[in-house]
């Protein structure tokens, strides 16, 4: 029995990124229904912004009592994690820059240099940005190998309609995935 994980990076509840996370989540647990899936939505947590404080550095924890503390507890139990993310000015919206920014932790406790849990990025955009989405990717490629991840794939959905991108994710995703 593997654990995965699904997180909405989306500010918005019925957004079309929230749209697929939820559907990509329902599609997981469908097709291993032997395995604990998880569907965490980012706006719903009270997540503080890092203030770069470096408390971390000598505590091996954040200072700040939030809701970060439980996701780092799940994201240590997950065997495989999904991120479903808009695209916001070629970046991450700021509640998910927020988390990842809070798994600075992991940085000074050395998780970087243990075995890493896969991970994969699905990126949703309408397009019309010139600059792309690579911002986006490098932030969580290097926030999420610090936590104990390694990002495997990018999907990137730009344009597509979101019952589109959850079919397409049953083949793209699913399917070439070995966990």
């Amino acid at each position: 029995m593997a654990k995965r994980t699904v997180i909405c990076a989306s500010p918005r509840a019925m957004g079309k990124s929230a749209r697929v996370a939820k559907g990509l989540s329902d599609m997981l647990a469908k097709r291993f229904p032997e395995d604990d899936v998880e569907y965490i939505r980012l706006a719903d947590l009270n997540i503080h912004h890092c203030i770069g404080c470096n408390t971390c550095e000598h505590d091996g924890a954040c200072f700040m009592e939030d809701d970060m503390a439980g996701m780092l507890d799940t994201l240590a139990g997950t065997d495989a994690l999904y991120v479903v993310s808009p695209v916001y000015f070629a970046g991450p919206p700021a509640n998910y820059k927020a988390f990842l920014d809070r798994l600075q932790p992991h940085f000074y406790l050395q998780t970087r240099k243990a075995p890493k849990s896969d991970a994969h990025l699905v990126v949703v955009g309408d397009g019309g940005d010139p600059n792309g989405y690579d911002p986006l990717v490098v932030c969580t490629r290097s926030a999420l190998a610090v936590g104990g991840f390694k990002l495997q794939s990018v999907h990137p959905f730009i344009g597509a309609d979101s019952s589109d991108i959850v079919s397409r994710l049953s083949d793209d995703l699913v399917e070439g995935e070995c966990v």
